[in-house]
């Protein structure tokens, strides 16, 4: 009897927290399910409007109305599903913000395809890619803005989940935990009965080694969870703890005792939001706190049997590369922006850069110094605006790139001398020039314009005088750096360093300081446009750079640079030669009518034979009818269904020898991929000046432009020869209509015949039909079939079909290597040579 009754209570007692666990488990289920509700409540939002999205565009696309009304259907169930997302999330203020915020979007994104869908159903026409494009770029930046915000609600709602479902984790642990240690208790009930019958001491001994087996389980478990974890009685003496409790907070390890340790301690040395939770049993109440150089989620909760938990999680690299992925969107935003900007201002320049140079050479301005005077001035405020754009455009990675295999060393050696004039007797100059330096392969000028920029940066952060170091040094970015810099990619590089041991800058100045026109320096001293040149610049590169400064320490600027194993080439010389017109038979194709009289004025002054044409079809015609030209100086950007790049392949097809020379105030269009000039292209930027038509001109002409390339005549001969000799067919399936499109256009372009496909559906029945197609060129990412199962089919119809996979992302690991079946791959962006290589003509 004696044992019988205290079995009984303690079963009584096991009994009725039985209950209490399945209560606190049922519970936690059930917030479980319902974040699973919320979270699939988000993605069906996301599926209707995007389903909406592909109907409208196939609307806009093809005026089918079957699109038209697939994108009205799911237009209908958007509503009721934000409906449903507002009453499943009535308690959480922040997801109700943000369904306010996604219905302004999805509010927004709709009214601009019913818009469009309107247009079309008035004008009844199908639009040319060119005009889709702006409509479809606002497109997929609405749609970012209304993934984006679903995203975050989706990773709230996982934060959300993965606090429930710790919790729940931790109730079955509890539940384990107390089962194991009633049955262990039960049985040292009856033992101690059946002991008591022998010897006292034999129970007394069973106790100890059930009360060690307990404390050594609960250790094992706290000591294999990731973050730190520590239990505290209700009065705050620490029971329970990990090892990373006392790592992730710093706290001193002689604290580190169980049931001596009080939590009024803990708070004397640490963070005050340690402390007991103000939440209601069964609830987690989350907080964040930055401490230790870390950034902390403290998460605490209290138990059902008393006490409380308190957990440490460390987000410091989640919350880092958060900021880095901003950061990256905030600077492509403000780049698109800023290309545009200097895309037409320099189409304004040009205009009246080429007016005031007809205006100096006139009788007028010769007759009166003091109107020649004042012409200068306007040419020297063109010629400002002129650098102004070229440093805007550059920090928007849309400059015309001449890329050459550079030694740094030398580059450096040369521009010493000139630095310490520039900089003035105040300012010391170094340079530390590393052995066995290898090549890198960029612009020159470009790197000689960084190098100034930053160091006048430099010399304007030293008033009072000081030391400027560059150095140069071979240098390897490992995977580890590059899990921290999300642009980078692993690999070697050439390090350029500029330091100097000025002011230095906060860390709030640092997180601005590649921004454009932003400027710490008093107003006329600076534009803000430096390191923004150098930022934009080295990203066009395929390079990184990084800054580090402290206050009153100066600052460390490193530019790297990718390593090439090209022997170095030879520089250019500068412009020394004359101004000299010529009799060339001149056309001049310009939808801008501004520029164009200008240009035509300019040539004729010079002593040219001029025609002109106001787009590529108007001088198609005026070639067509037997006009002998010379050379077409033609715009790049140009209203019209037909290409420029067309135009020029249609022209050279009827004059062989017919020489080409492009004009341009914006660098993203036919002639460049992926920032770099196409080899047979020639390019004067706009806005350019009467001496530098001239020059460029007769560099054309008499075959020495961009230097070590081949003579015009010869780069002309080979292109058409490309044309002419059929290589082939390929077919091109890519789901991005422009990029589709774009690489077309470069396949023809070397001589071989395409045809094109949106999807893998599209694609297979492309090559049942038709037999000449010889290679598959496909992006990774389709709709529907993906790029793996479309070439596993295209391979069964068509077993010695050749291969490329073209992707943004690693082909090797999504297709199992770069030997795999003989596959090719073709990382996106890639340029003419690039195609041409994986081509393998």
């Amino acid at each position: 009897m004696l044992a019988a009754v205290p079995l009984f209570l303690v079963l009584a007692v096991v009994a009725y927290i039985t209950i209490q666990f399945a209560a606190n488990e049922r519970d936690a289920q059930s917030l479980v399910r319902h974040t699973y509700q919320v979270m699939e409540t988000f993605r069906l939002i996301q599926d209707d409007v995007q389903t909406a999205e592909t109907g409208a565009r196939g609307y806009l696309i093809s005026h089918d109305p079957a699109f038209l009304n697939s994108f009205r259907s799911f237009v209908a169930k958007v509503p009721p599903d934000l409906k449903t997302l507002r009453s499943l999330t009535a308690d959480n203020p922040g997801q109700q913000r943000r369904a306010d915020r996604l219905e302004k979007l999805i509010a927004a994104r709709i009214a601009g395809l019913d818009i469009g869908a309107r247009n079309i159903q008035q004008t009844n026409a199908l639009s040319p890619p060119e005009q889709l494009a702006p409509a479809l770029t606002r497109a997929r930046q609405q749609m970012g803005a209304i993934r984006n915000e679903v995203a975050a609600g989706l990773a709230e709602e996982q934060n959300l989940l993965g606090s429930r479902d710790a919790e729940r984790r931790q109730q079955e642990t509890l539940e384990i935990a107390f089962a194991i240690g009633a049955g262990v208790l039960t049985l040292g009930i009856l033992l101690i009965a059946a002991a008591l019958l022998v010897r006292n001491n034999v129970s007394l001994g069973v106790a100890e080694r059930a009360r060690a087996n307990e404390a050594a389980i609960l250790q094992a478990t706290l000591d294999t969870v990731r973050d730190g974890v520590a239990y505290f009685t209700s009065d705050g003496t620490l029971c329970a703890f990990n090892a990373g409790f006392f790592k992730l907070l710093e706290l001193p390890l002689g604290l580190a005792k169980i049931r001596t340790t009080n939590l009024s301690q803990l708070q004397a040395v640490g963070p005050q939001i340690l402390s007991p939770p103000e939440a209601a049993q069964g609830m987690v109440e989350g907080q964040h706190v930055a401490w230790a150089g870390r950034e902390l989620d403290v998460y605490k909760a209290p138990v059902a049997t008393g006490g409380f938990l308190i957990g440490i999680s460390d987000v410091t690299a989640r919350m880092r590369a958060e900021g880095s992925v901003r950061q990256s969107q905030k600077m492509e935003a403000i780049g698109h922006l800023t290309g545009g900007v200097a895309h037409d201002f320099n189409n304004l320049l040009q205009i009246i850069s080429a007016n005031l140079d007809l205006a100096v050479a006139s009788g007028e301005a010769k007759a009166s110094p003091k109107l020649g005077q004042r012409l200068q001035n306007a040419i020297g405020a063109v010629s400002r605006g002129s650098r102004l754009t070229a440093q805007l455009l550059a920090f928007a990675r849309r400059q015309a790139l001449d890329p050459r295999s550079v030694d740094l060393g030398r580059v450096l050696r040369d521009m010493t001398d000139l630095l310490r004039r520039t900089l003035g007797e105040q300012i010391q100059v170094e340079a530390v020039i590393a052995g066995g330096l290898w090549n890198t392969l960029v612009d020159p000028t470009q790197v000689e314009n960084a190098i100034l920029n930053l160091a006048i940066n430099a010399r304007d952060a030293m008033p009072d005088g000081g030391k400027l170091t560059l150095e140069v040094a071979n240098a390897h970015l490992d995977d580890a750096y590059a899990a921290q810099h999300g642009e980078v990619n692993p690999g070697q590089y050439v390090m350029l360093a500029v330091s100097d041991t000025g002011t230095g800058m906060t860390p709030e100045v640092m997180g601005r300081v590649f921004e454009p026109f932003f400027t710490t320096k008093p107003e006329g001293k600076g534009t803000g446009l430096g390191l923004a040149q150098a930022y934009g610049f080295v990203k066009q590169s395929g390079g990184h750079i990084k800054i580090y400064s402290e206050l009153g320490e100066g600052t460390t600027v490193k530019l790297y640079l990718p390593r090439t194993r090209r022997a170095q080439d030879a520089l250019e010389a500068g412009h020394a030669q004359p101004v000299e017109g010529g009799s060339e038979r001149i056309l001049v194709v310009e939808d801008d009518e501004g520029v164009r009289a200008a240009v035509v004025d300019m040539l004729i002054d010079l002593g040219y034979a001029v025609q002109r044409a106001e787009n590529a079809e108007a001088a198609l015609k005026l070639l067509e009818s037997g006009t002998a030209v010379d050379l077409l100086f033609t715009d790049v950007v140009m209203p019209g269904a037909l290409s420029t790049r067309e135009f020029t392949r249609r022209a050279q097809a009827m004059f062989p020898r017919l020489l080409v020379l492009y004009t341009s105030g914006y660098t993203q269009n036919a002639i460049v991929h992926n920032g770099r000039l196409d080899d047979d292209a020639f390019l004067l930027s706009k806005p350019y000046r009467k001496d530098e038509l001239a020059r460029k001109l007769r560099s054309v002409f008499a075959g020495t432009a961009r230097g070590p390339v081949a003579s015009t005549a010869a780069v002309a001969s080979a292109s058409l020869m490309d044309r002419n000799q059929q290589r082939g067919k390929v077919l091109v399936v890519e789901d991005v209509m422009l990029i589709r499109m774009a690489t077309v256009d470069m396949l023809e372009q070397i001589g071989f015949s395409a045809a094109e496909a949106g999807d893998g559906a599209e694609a297979l029945a492309l090559l049942q039909a038709d037999p000449a197609i010889e290679i598959l060129l496909t992006d990774l990412g389709l709709p529907g079939m993906n790029g793996r199962q479309l070439v596993e089919e295209a391979l069964r119809l068509k077993p010695s079909l050749k291969v490329i996979i073209a992707s943004g992302y690693s082909t090797e690991s999504d297709m199992g290597g770069p030997g795999d079946k003989g596959l090719v791959h073709l990382t996106k962006p890639y340029d003419l040579g690039q195609l041409r290589k994986a081509l393998g003509v």
